[in-house]
């Protein structure tokens, strides 16, 4: 009967392994091995790591994929190449990795380092967000709602914002605290409007802070000073101005 290494030993014999001999290593090992380099905090290892990434992610591994395209993203532990990274969250994406969706979906959006394409990153963003990703809905629903990149549609706004809102996104609170406090796509309703940027609060999104303050100043005058020093402090240049008033 054989037994598994165990972990601190299945390391150790890896480390003295040759680079050739670990792109051998089984996909689902290689990224273990390459999850364990970079949780190291070893930044001598982390090319290393990209290697095995690489290695898996070309065998078909979703996860070596999706970690191979987030190093090559933000240049970490290899030069920085959003291309390449691109086409790495491509073949995650194609898997029906949500991450990968995202993160790709936003890329395509914004054209960050690659050509834009709004309506394919709808459609990825959409994927990711019915999957539960929080940040696909937020980004989502926030795009609908500035515009930007795609035409407003204040209905479609409030259904991302909203998902991500009950995954309490405090982003995504302060948003739809907007949408409410303006009547935005939405009957205005300063009540639900506090709510929210409250709940956002809680969470220290200083851009919660200062919305918080503009609606309580005459009420509660102590508590929105009290705010705007905070989301200051926080590097907050809309409370700055203000408190510079």
């Amino acid at each position: 009967m054989t037994h598994p290494l165990k972990p601190a030993l299945f390391a150790l014999a890896l480390a003295g392994l040759p680079l050739a001999a670990q792109a051998q290593l089984a996909p689902t090992a290689a990224v273990a091995e390459a999850d364990r380099l970079v949780k190291s905090g070893d930044a001598k290892s982390l090319p290393k790591a990209f290697d095995l990434y690489a290695s898996a992610a070309d065998a078909g591994a979703v996860w070596g994929q999706y970690n191979a395209a987030e190093m090559l993203h933000d240049g970490k532990g290899v030069p920085q190449d959003r291309v390449r990274a691109a086409s790495y969250y491509q073949a995650a994406a194609d898997q029906g990795n949500a991450w990968a969706q995202y993160k790709l979906g936003a890329m395509l959006l914004t054209g960050d380092g690659i050509d834009p394409l709004p309506s394919k990153a709808v459609t990825l963003l959409d994927a990711a967000a019915m999957q539960g990703n929080i940040w696909a809905n937020y980004k989502l629903g926030e795009a609908y709602l500035q515009a930007q990149y795609i035409p407003q549609d204040l209905t479609r706004a409030k259904f991302y914002l909203e998902r991500a809102a009950r995954q309490n996104n405090d982003w995504a609170l302060l948003r739809l605290g907007e949408m409410y406090r303006d009547g935005a796509g939405v009957t205005e309703s300063q009540a639900d409007a506090r709510t929210l940027f409250e709940q956002s609060v809680v969470q220290h999104n200083s851009f919660a802070m200062v919305a918080l303050a503009g609606m309580i100043k005459d009420e509660n005058p102590d508590r929105a000073a009290s705010l705007l020093q905070e989301a200051a402090a926080a590097g907050n240049a809309d409370a700055k101005a203000i408190l510079a008033q």
